[in-house]
């Protein structure tokens, strides 16, 4: 009797292992590497996917022998899971191959939120490129320097003056002339920066800061004087308001123990080195009915229908991005004109991905709609959707507008994408409106692919066969349980 409780106990303890381990969940953290090959212009990404992350997280992506560190990018998609939303995020960093030739990228891991996550690494190998020319000295003219300062620190902006909503970014450095006497070391620099980005970080403004996890020094030259800088903090802002955005100046605490030549010092001695101040003009918009509500930037438009000649009451999807440069994160969906009984609209799925490299922002926004025509017929979306922006490069408002035309009642629908081609019009109150549109559709040339050749998910076969698995050893179970009770009559 105890034998037969003990074997039964036993089988479904196995088979609860066995359906954990066959509903392992797709959900976790994950590293991806680009192509490992790729010519010296085209940059190298390590991306890291977080599903079910709303929260922006801080990532201390390896170095790469031969490489730099350029901007990081990422990418937010929500989704639906069970009537809850689930936010995706894709956080990208770029590298910047110096010179062509085989790189090795050493093992790693990265830990996030506790949970640890280990990448293979690679062998990178950069091409050279067919149009190569002479390296250039990195110069920089527009830093204040202090005159007869071989260390000084300095904040600085992108632009002196700004529209509200434009962005701006700022920059905190610390110059070090390479013929400086002396040896620096930062001090407890997590606290000093905390307090310093409480005075130069503006009030009523978006933030996009970029993060820095390590200081190492850039070699620049500064009105014919190399120097060594040390970047504290960068942030690209969004003001708000139309009020001037007034940083004063700061002051960063670094230990000097001794000098390069010469005697040694008895003990370490302490410098402080102190910004100036920084004001920047912020600029109205010009009159408009929908200043203040309308985003800032330069954006272009791409759209396409993933098939035509549907019939009345079928739905399609209809995809409406927005590129560019600006606040990418909060710009709003397109404005819906002139309700029409031709089609429903219903509220679109919102994903978006940003890039920011320290001095601007730009990324894409994708808004993506369910269409239901109610008649036969071409439709224009251009009578339905509009998107109003304000381009601070050219002082005006802007419309873009859908180039696209759905085919109601089509007798041969294909299942072939469309996608608008460029144009550019006139819009309501004097503005220009303007689409960009690629054929880099998802489903562009799906007509002539082949069908038959399915790659293979390994996950999903392995979760397919403990399935099965499980199932015949229920069966089983089921059957020796029987097989018993009748053998006990």
């Amino acid at each position: 009797m105890l034998l037969a409780i003990f074997r039964k106990f036993f089988a479904l303890f196995f088979l609860g292992s066995s359906i954990a381990f066959g509903q392992v969940p797709d959900n976790v953290t994950s590293i991806e590497l680009s192509q490992t090959t790729f010519p010296i212009e085209r940059p190298f990404t390590i991306s890291v996917i977080i599903p079910n992350s709303e929260n922006r997280v801080t990532i201390p992506f390896p170095d790469i022998t031969g490489f730099t560190k350029q901007g990081i990018s990422t990418s937010v998609s929500p989704s639906e899971v069970g009537g809850k939303t689930i936010t995706n995020q894709v956080i990208t960093q770029n590298y910047l191959a110096t010179a062509s030739g085989r790189f090795r990228l050493p093992p790693f891991t990265i830990t996030i939120n506790g949970e640890t996550v280990r990448s293979d690494g690679a062998v990178l190998v950069v091409l050279p490129s067919k149009t190569a020319t002479a390296p250039t000295a990195t110069t920089l003219n527009t830093v204040d320097v202090v005159t007869g300062k071989a260390a000084f620190l300095s904040l600085r902006a992108s632009k002196s003056s700004v529209y509200a909503g434009e962005d701006v970014a700022l920059t905190l450095s610390l110059y070090i002339a390479d013929d400086y006497p002396y040896v620096l070391n930062f001090t407890a620099l997590d606290k000093q920066l905390q307090e310093i980005t409480k005075k130069i970080r503006p009030a009523n403004s978006w933030e996009e800061n970029l993060a820095i996890t390590e200081l190492k020094p850039i070699s620049i030259l500064i009105r014919g004087k190399r120097f060594r800088e040390f970047r504290i903090y960068q942030s690209v802002f969004f003001p708000l308001s139309n009020q001037d955005l007034r940083l004063p100046a700061v002051s960063l605490q670094l230990v000097r123990p001794r000098p390069n030549i010469g005697p040694p010092s008895s003990q370490p001695e302490t410098v402080v080195f102190t910004s100036r101040p920084l004001t920047i003009t912020v600029k109205a918009l010009p009159p408009h009915p929908l200043r203040g509500r309308v985003p800032v930037g330069s954006f272009q438009l791409e759209e396409g229908l993933d098939r035509q000649g549907v019939t009345i009451g079928q739905s399609v999807r209809y995809t409406l991005t927005v590129i560019g440069e600006g606040n990418i994160a909060t710009l709003p969906a397109p404005a819906l004109s002139n309700e029409t009984a031709e089609f429903d609209v219903f509220p679109p799925e919102e994903r978006h991905t940003v890039t920011n490299n320290g001095n601007q922002v730009t990324g894409r926004k994708t808004f993506s709609y369910f269409i239901v025509p109610h008649q036969n017929g071409e439709i224009s979306l251009a009578n339905r959707f509009q998107w109003i922006y304000f381009d601070p490069k050219t002082g005006q408002y802007d419309t873009l507008r859908p180039q696209l035309r759905l085919q109601v009642g089509n007798k041969n629908p294909t299942a072939a994408a469309q996608v608008a081609a460029p144009s550019s019009g006139s819009g309501a109150n004097g503005e220009t409106s303007s689409g960009i549109t690629t054929d880099h559709s998802l489903y562009a040339g799906i007509e002539a692919m082949d069908s038959t050749l399915q790659p293979i998910s390994i996950s999903v076969l392995v979760r397919a066969i403990a399935n099965v698995l499980i199932l015949v050893m229920l069966i089983g179970m089921v059957f020796v349980f029987f097989k018993k009770q009748d053998t006990g009559r």
